[in-house]
This record gives C-alpha cells, structure tokens and sequence, in this order.
C-alpha cells in the first residue's frame, strides 16, 4: 500500500520538531539504560500534562475503524470533537506516534537497574500493548480518504502546533 500524500507532507513536515523534540527529552537515556527514578519521574509528569492540554480535543474521534483511545483523561462516549477534520488529524498523529514509541521505551526501561522500584511502567507498558494496532489503525483511515491541498496544509500546520505543545509542556516540567 502507498503512503497517502497526506502522511507524507506530515513526515516531512514534522521531522525537524519532531527530532528537536526527541533531542531534548531524554530518549538517549533512555536508550542507553541510564535513566535516573527522578527523569522518569519527569517522563511521567511531562506525558500526563501534555495529554492533559491536549486529549480533550481528541476524546471521542473517530475516522472509519479508528477511534482515538485516550491516555490519561476518560474515555467519554459523548465527548464530542470541535475541531475540523485537519485539525484533529494533525494532532492525532502526533499523538498516536508518541504512543508508536511506547513499546521500545517499555522494553528498555524493564532493563534499566536503576528503574526497578519503578515497575511495571503502566503508562509504557499499556502503550506497548496496543500502541501499534492503533498507529495502523490511524495510518488506514488516512489511507482511505482523500484529503485536500488545504486540508493537508491545514493537518501539517496542527502537527507542528502539537510539537510545539510538547516542547512547552517539556521545559514547564524541568525541575
């Protein structure tokens, strides 16, 4: 399967925010096994915040078979999404492709000495459980709609904006 045009201009036009972010927010400690208690304390209290800001704007979307499965805030049937379609896109990408993420750090943080008080790491190891069934669930969706010049322009300018909530929530935890 192709990737939609869509998909495309939101990987390009995200990869620099995203790899400044990625820069930033202690994913090479992770990586190498010295993470401290005290920056996944941080982590934790970064991720809460940001889907905090962000998840009320996403409860309750739907695109074909995807449906976006919330974080940290309930899981309201009733919630109802107020942005237009672009919007929410964009910000669901960004979202879903934290989650992505989920099961490498759940793994590499169950063998971090350092980290043992701290397991089972819930908000990892939940993401590693489903966090690739709704990436792929998410990528179909998109797949199978057409999407404007505007409405991909519009989509991209939501991600941006959604990196951009990540690095402000990111320096408002430094501690």
């Amino acid at each position: 399967m192709s990737v939609s045009p869509l998909l495309q201009a939101l990987r390009s036009g995200t990869q620099t925010a995203h790899q400044q972010l990625e820069d930033v927010t202690l994913g090479n400690k992770i990586m190498d096994g010295s993470l401290t208690p005290a920056e996944y304390h941080r982590i934790l209290a970064w991720q809460r915040a940001v889907h905090e800001v962000l998840e009320p704007s996403v409860v309750g979307f739907t695109l074909g078979e995807y449906r976006y499965r919330p974080r940290f805030i309930p899981n309201t049937q009733d919630a109802a999404v107020a942005d237009e379609l672009p919007t929410t896109v964009g910000r669901v990408y960004v979202l879903e492709g934290a989650s992505l993420g989920g099961s490498m750090i759940y793994r590499k943080l169950r063998t971090n000495a350092k980290l043992t008080q701290e397991a089972p790491f819930t908000f990892y190891h939940h993401q590693a459980d489903w966090g690739l069934r709704q990436w792929r669930s998410f990528v179909g969706a998109l797949n199978a709609r057409t999407f404007t010049e505007e409405e991909i322009h519009q989509a991209v300018k939501s991600a941006q904006d959604t990196f951009a909530t990540f690095a402000r929530q990111w320096a408002a935890t430094a501690g």
